[in-house]
């Protein structure tokens, strides 16, 4: 089983980026995390997971074993597939994923293509097992919700601008990667983002 990836980054879309190892350029499913760490031409290290269905291999990019042990967790949840729980992830992050599980509030993982039974279900199966194993990554749940919603407003207006889902999420992220503990208004990150954009 493949454990980790490292090599150079082709290009960082939407959902995925493309990296070249070895020679071989792979296409990596990857969560939030991992795309806000993404630069293309620039050297990456991540841990991975490939996935063997009937509809072909997946492979899926994590930043830390936090994330990829979450991932595991979801997917055991059922009608929940790498494709759908790496987009849990993508947009919402573990720390926010784990608290709403904790708290059983099924709203909170409304995403695009996770409707509201398949999230209870995700709540209803996993709640047990989450308090002892992710605990440490709830802390903060709220606030990470805060940011998110935040964060999809000024990726909606840059879009609207003109710019691809793909570069606002990137610009985005690494605002916030950047920015450490910094407490960001939707103003404040719009135009940083923008100023990062620019410079691209």
């Amino acid at each position: 089983m493949i454990h980790s990836l490292r090599g150079t980054v082709l290009s960082v879309g939407d959902e995925t980026i493309r990296l070249e190892v070895a020679g071989f350029g792979l296409e990596v499913y990857a969560s939030g995390s991992l795309l806000a760490r993404s630069v293309a031409g620039k050297e990456l290290s991540c841990l991975a997971w490939l996935q063997v269905s009937d509809a072909g291999m997946s492979m899926f990019g994590f930043s830390d074993e936090s994330e990829r042990s979450l991932f595991l967790e979801l997917t055991q949840v059922k009608t929940m597939g790498g494709k759908l729980s790496i987009s849990l992830l993508r947009h919402l992050g573990a720390g926010a994923i784990v608290s709403a599980i904790m708290a059983s509030d099924a709203s909170r993982l409304a995403i695009p293509g996770l409707g509201p039974k398949r999230a209870e279900r995700i709540c209803f199966e996993l709640r047990p097992k989450i308090g002892k194993k992710f605990a440490h990554l709830a802390s903060g749940g709220t606030e990470i919700k805060a940011s998110v919603s935040v964060d999809g407003e000024v990726i909606s207006g840059l879009v609207g601008l003109g710019f691809s889902q793909g570069e606002a999420a990137h610009a985005v992220n690494l605002c916030r990667s950047e920015g450490g503990d910094r407490e960001w208004s939707e103003e404040d990150l719009m135009m940083s983002s923008l100023v990062r954009l620019q410079r691209r």
